[in-house]
């Protein structure tokens, strides 16, 4: 267990926390009247680049927008499910722990607010990590919001799937909603408690501020109209001047934009099973990337677009051909080497996670003009690695549409 979740209680010397601690270590460039930009890039820091107060604020609706509005399964928000039958141990069940689009769009106020680029911080503290980020007050007040989120998330409407007839709801897998997780209480004595217990904050007696007026305006914020895509452009080029991804291989992300061809079909009463809606109409079209190796101890992260091979990390965001972005933080202290120490060189990659990861792409062909299932598209990463990192790369074993 992270020490950053073990009570505080001195003068107790049984549990004697020293994860916390008064005051934070934050990044003194990123302090306020200064507004975090959800897509921060951080090259934009040693190149002096700065945005417009409204860049800003339109890349932010249009995130907030594309990993809340956009994610009408559970799956597609919340990510993979925990529980008790899944086996956390094993790379072969990447579905436990996937990102969805509530993480996504949680990890960049760690890294903005974490020590970036400061050899004197190599571990990011304290909020650009795992294992410190609970030592930063800040943190209470970021996951409280992302909560809150939840909240809203299960009230908005859908105006996603073709039907537009689509109710969010939460997981009703009985194993997930029976798992027990094991907290302190305020008298420092261990509790279990079931996830059915926790996913209504009215069912454990809080409500939050109304923000209506604040949410209204990233739930109808509508992307800027892509300039025309490459097919109205360029017409010599075509998804087949792009490679498939191999199925079951090591496809690879480097530090430079890659794109693929990804061959599409009409959804059916198939692709029903294992969802939560009976009518093929309320199916919400992705890309699903399965099995995406990422190291443990790398800050990842790359954007994704459909249908503009071009993309590049200049590309705004706020287009209709952005589908989302993928986060990962670091997840320990890089000065492990009583670790690794440990483990042979023929076991290098065991510091890993291994997951699937979705993009959910229905509303922007739509918004693209393709409505036609029968029209295959290009897919482009585009991975905005750290300095350092350039060298390194991700894998991942396959890349397909898919309905949820």
């Amino acid at each position: 267990m992270p020490q950053i979740f073990l009570p505080y209680n001195p003068p107790n010397p049984a549990i004697n926390n020293s994860f916390l601690h008064e005051g934070a270590v934050r990044n003194p460039n990123h302090l306020p009247p200064k507004v975090l930009p959800l897509n921060f890039k951080i090259s934009d820091e040693s190149t002096g680049k700065t945005s417009t107060p409204e860049e800003i604020k339109d890349a932010n609706l249009c995130l907030v927008w594309n990993m809340v509005y956009n994610k009408v399964s559970a799956q597609e928000y919340l990510g993979g499910k925990y529980n008790t039958s899944a086996n956390f141990a094993s790379v072969g069940a990447p579905t436990v722990g996937e990102p969805g689009g509530s993480e996504n769009l949680h990890d960049t106020a760690h890294e903005w607010v974490g020590m970036l680029n400061n050899d004197n911080y190599p571990d990011y503290e304290d909020m650009g990590v795992f294992t410190y980020s609970g030592r930063d007050p800040v943190f209470y007040s970021h996951h409280t919001n992302i909560d809150r989120l939840w909240d809203v998330w299960q009230t908005l409407p859908d105006e996603v799937t073709e039907d537009g007839t689509r109710t969010r709801k939460e997981f009703d897998d009985v194993d997930f909603l029976e798992t027990e997780f094991t907290f302190f209480d305020e008298n420092q004595d261990m509790v279990r408690v079931k996830v059915k217990d926790t996913l209504s904050s009215a069912k454990l007696g809080y409500t939050y501020q109304d923000m209506s007026a604040a949410d209204k305006l990233w739930i109808d914020h509508k992307p800027k109209a892509s300039t025309p895509s490459f097919r109205t452009t360029q017409l010599s080029y075509t998804p087949n001047d792009y490679p498939e991804v191999v199925p079951n291989a090591n496809n690879t992300i480097g530090s430079t934009p890659v794109c693929f061809k990804l061959k599409r079909r009409a959804p059916n009463r198939d692709d029903l099973k294992g969802t939560q809606v009976k009518h093929i109409g309320e199916l919400s079209e992705g890309v699903l990337m399965e099995k995406v190796k990422v190291p443990e101890m790398m800050y990842v992260r790359f954007d994704v677009y459909v249908d503009f091979p071009t993309a590049d990390i200049e590309t705004d965001v706020d287009k209709s051909d952005y589908v989302g972005t993928f986060t990962h933080l670091p997840s320990g202290v890089m000065n492990m080497e009583s670790v690794i120490s440990q483990i042979s060189a023929a076991d290098d990659d065991v510091l890993y996670r291994e997951l699937n990861i979705r993009f959910s792409t229905g509303i922007a062909l739509r918004r693209l003009g393709i409505k036609d299932y029968s029209t295959d598209i290009t897919v482009t990463i585009v991975p905005r690695f750290r300095a350092g990192d350039e060298d390194k790369t991700i894998t991942f074993a396959n890349l397909k549409q898919e309905f949820l």
